[in-house]
């Protein structure tokens, strides 16, 4: 969602943006997904990696908050790409603590049976919006 150069760009082209990068990370997440239910041996039990269900439902939220996120920064930022790829990497940063934390401590965060691949797996989903979404 970031121009190529500081200018700000109209809702419709946000909108648009927003849009290609929910279905683009939509099909990464999914892929991710199914990919490693091949390669892992993902507990069953795990609620995040359940079917492609969640993947699909939390990937989509975050994604038209992240395309709210950039039509405000686009409103009020001087420089919306440079400011939106600054919030886009600590929101990032931020979103792999309850990862990390499932796995440090399970019984916090009860959703089944976090194994080292599984949560990886996780990771590797964020990684792959985020990259998205700045891309798109």
């Amino acid at each position: 969602m970031t121009a190529s150069s500081s200018q700000k760009l109209p809702l419709s082209r946000i909108a648009l943006a927003g849009l290609l990068a929910i279905v683009a990370s939509i099909v990464a997440n999914v892929l991710i997904w199914w990919l490693s239910g091949l390669v892992f041996a993902i507990p069953a039990d795990f609620m995040p990696l359940m079917g492609p269900g969640p993947t699909i439902m939390f990937t989509t939220i975050f994604l038209v908050g992240s395309t709210i996120v950039y039509a405000i920064i686009n409103a009020l930022s001087k420089n919306p790409a440079r400011m939106f790829l600054i919030v886009a990497t600590v929101v990032l940063v931020l979103g792999l603590i309850p990862d990390v934390m499932m796995l440090i401590s399970p019984e916090s965060m009860p959703m089944g049976t976090p194994t080292l691949p599984a949560v990886l797996t996780l990771m590797a989903m964020h990684f792959a919006a985020f990259a998205i979404t700045l891309w798109v």
